[in-house]
């Protein structure tokens, strides 16, 4: 497949559709699948995806695609994402168009409430929902000021004291996450993070960030409060709230491996060779080796599950991809070979 005499275009779609090219039908492609093609050293591709699913309401999307002399000629449309493989091989996927989700108007409805003292007077502060978070502020019974927080699912209210001050968290949660908006007594903001996992803990207020590794590496960041103000310190990089497991020999170890070497984790990606590998390598030359990335899969045609693809951006929408192609001992690696 990527030492094909011929250019190959691959073709994906992010849901399922029926595939044409230059009017031509090519067949269905499954979310996740793929249909492909031979193509000419030199010309004009019009490719069509057109979506088989009714839910959500799905366009079809036409872009074109030009070779010359094998090559790929000029960038892709905003909708479509190209990746290059070795041998002549263009890896594609459509983005259907995707009808706005249409809502209709939301009765408010309360999501948490909280009361507490501020020198003299009671302060109120009410999280609802009406089109999007929203948050009350009242004091000694008086509406005080209004807050838009986005749009989110649900939220809770809760007083938090650092550094002898007190303060109101107001946490919110929608699908890109939690959100966390820290008020002083004054109704200034004193923190406004977003994490995927935020916590308050006597030390300060956490967050936990999945790194995108496939073995799920996580950022810790804890924000303490000195000086009059929230300081974030040092990320640690681990397990916070998951295991690690060791990946069986095949793609998922040299993913791990991969991985490790790019976020520079030295003793988890030595730990993925054997020991005669491990002498006489060093981790700068591995990373040599590798070079940038950004992502690493198997290309489509792996039967045996050695070889590896580390795809890096080369600009909007394009990437390309080195192939790699590993040997296994056991558990661990035993040869490393570009391809």
């Amino acid at each position: 497949m990527y030492h094909s005499p011929v250019p190959l275009i691959i073709i994906r779609a992010d849901c399922t559709a029926l595939i044409e090219v230059n009017g031509q039908l090519l067949g269905e492609c499954a979310e996740g699948a793929h249909v492909a093609m031979p193509a000419s050293d030199t010309g004009d591709y019009y490719i069509c995806a057109i979506p088989l699913s009714a839910e959500p309401p799905r366009w079809p999307v036409t872009r074109k695609l030009r070779l010359e002399e094998g090559m790929l000629a000029g960038l892709p449309a905003a909708d479509v994402s190209i990746c290059t493989w070795p041998g002549g091989v263009y890896e594609l996927c459509l983005h259907t168009g995707r009808a706005a989700e249409r809502r209709g108007a939301q009765f408010p409805r309360t999501l948490d409430q909280l009361s507490y003292s501020v020198g003299n007077r009671r302060r109120t502060l009410t999280l609802y929902q009406e089109d999007g978070l929203r948050l009350c502020i009242e004091d000694g019974g008086r509406p005080r000021t209004g807050l838009s927080l986005g749009q989110g699912s649900y939220g809770a209210l809760a007083v938090y004291t650092a550094g002898g001050r007190q303060f109101a968290a107001v946490r919110t949660v929608s699908e890109a996450g939690e959100r966390l908006l820290m008020l002083d007594s004054d109704l200034n903001a004193a923190l406004e993070i977003a994490a995927a996992h935020i916590s308050l803990e006597e030390t300060g207020v956490c967050t936990i960030d999945p790194l995108g590794t496939r073995m799920g590496h996580e950022v810790r960041t804890l924000y303490s409060y000195s000086a009059g103000a929230f300081q974030a310190g040092p990320p640690e990089t681990g397990f916070f709230t998951r295991s690690y497991a060791r990946p069986a020999a095949g793609p998922a170890l040299s993913t791990a491996f991969c991985e490790a070497v790019r976020e520079g984790f030295r003793e988890e990606a030595l730990g993925y060779l054997t020991p005669t590998l491990r002498q006489d390598l060093d981790f700068d030359e591995i990373k040599d080796f590798l070079g940038n990335f950004d992502q690493c899969r198997p290309p489509l045609s792996d039967e045996k599950g050695t070889l590896l693809g580390l795809i890096a951006e080369e600009g909007e929408r394009l990437q390309s991809a080195r192939l790699y192609e590993f040997t296994f001992e056991g558990d661990a690696i035993a040869d490393i070979g570009e391809v």
